[in-house]
């Protein structure tokens, strides 16, 4: 099992018209330079696990 480090643990909230928030704490978004309106991907590896991932402007494929 490969090693990994705890940076944060959060709380998921439900919203009055069923909707999800994740609200990240101030250390994990200085860690990763999160703004808002910036969008993070959830992604799942071929170990199960999940990975999120900040969007970048280059990932986007623009038509």
């Amino acid at each position: 099992m490969a090693d990994y480090e705890m940076l944060e643990v959060v709380k998921v909230s439900e919203t009055k018209n069923g909707q999800y928030r994740i609200t990240l704490k101030k250390k994990i978004v200085n860690e990763f330079n999160i703004k808002g309106g910036d969008y993070l991907v959830f992604m799942r590896n071929d170990k199960g696990e999940v990975v999120i991932k900040k969007l970048q402007l280059k990932d986007m494929k623009l038509d």
